[in-house]
């Protein structure tokens, strides 16, 4: 659904079925929520955001240099400078720091349940790029069967959600 009533709005980066678990008694009225960061579990995108993705990051010299750009950038979370860093040195193979990379230089969004759709059970030793964090992302996994959804009518930040997501995952 999320994604058929967001296909028209090119700030809508991509849509999430993970969530964390900000804030037990954050109120929101809709089912969802804009956060200014995408998150590579349980996600989807349109093939026209998908494509203009710059994935060699060509603009990372400068980048690197701007600290205002970085401290811009760390606004969605104090790991995503460095798991930038580390795919430019080719010490990690992260699609998604690329991705995220991008939409936060054309402003893009992602949209977020309210509770999370999904687990995520792949912290042990096989797992890539998650080993021994699991604590940190324990979800409110939704168990309601709910099938329809109340989105929110503009593709904006949610600043309540913003803030404690950014609390939960800090700022560089």
């Amino acid at each position: 659904d999320s994604l058929a009533r967001y296909k028209a709005e090119p700030k809508v980066f991509s849509i999430s079925g993970y969530s964390f678990d900000l804030a037990p008694g954050l109120s929101h009225e809709k089912d969802s929520y804009f956060l200014n960061r995408g998150w590579s579990w349980g996600w989807a995108t349109w093939k026209d955001r998908w494509e203009k993705v710059d994935w060699s990051v060509s603009d990372y010299d400068e980048f690197v240099q701007s600290r205002r750009k970085r401290k811009q950038f760390s606004k969605g979370g104090s790991d995503l400078n460095k798991m930038l860093k580390k795919q430019m040195e080719n010490k990690i193979d992260s699609w998604a720091i690329r991705w995220f990379y991008h939409q936060f230089k054309i402003g893009g969004l992602t949209l977020y349940p309210s509770r999370s759709k999904i687990w995520n059970n792949g912290f042990d030793d096989l797992a890539t790029h998650t080993q021994g964090s699991q604590t940190r992302y324990i979800p409110n996994l939704d168990d309601s069967g709910k099938l329809s959804f109340d989105f929110p009518d503009k593709a904006e930040i949610t600043e309540s959600f913003q803030k404690a997501f950014q609390q939960r995952m800090g700022i560089a």
